[in-house]
């Protein structure tokens, strides 16, 4: 009979492989460990977000001056639709007109199936 991956005696040979020196599963637990604590050690390295935060907010006369240096840029984004005109409206009742409606419309089908007396039952008879 199959064990699940969780059983306590399949985890404590795993980890009785894993902290075995001659065992292949160490050499491999040894080097994601290696990965995991050389990953850390770039990232305690790395500047905190709030200390970059602080540097981007001393620098707004820089970012001030970068914008007025190039004026033909536009520094908003173009829409093409008129600015006046009301946003259309989706309809979430109506039909969608999908293919899938279409086919289902052709054959007389509708498009929303009722449930049976004894839906999810099965029907045939053993």
């Amino acid at each position: 009979m199959a064990k699940s991956l969780r059983s306590s005696s399949k985890l404590a040979a795993r980890n009785r492989k894993r902290y075995t020196s001659t065992s292949d599963y160490a050499v491999t637990a040894a080097a994601r460990l290696q990965q995991v604590s050389e990953r850390l050690r770039q990232r305690m390295n790395q500047p905190k977000m709030s200390e970059l935060n602080k540097d981007a907010s001393g620098d707004g006369v820089a970012d001030e001056d970068m914008e007025s240096a190039s004026p033909s840029e536009p520094s908003t984004m173009q829409v093409d639709a008129p600015q006046d005109a009301a946003p259309r409206k989706i309809s979430t009742s109506a039909p969608r007109g999908s293919r899938n409606e279409q086919w289902r419309k052709a054959r007389g089908m509708s498009m929303h199936r009722k449930a049976s007396r004894k839906s999810g039952r099965p029907k045939r008879r053993r």
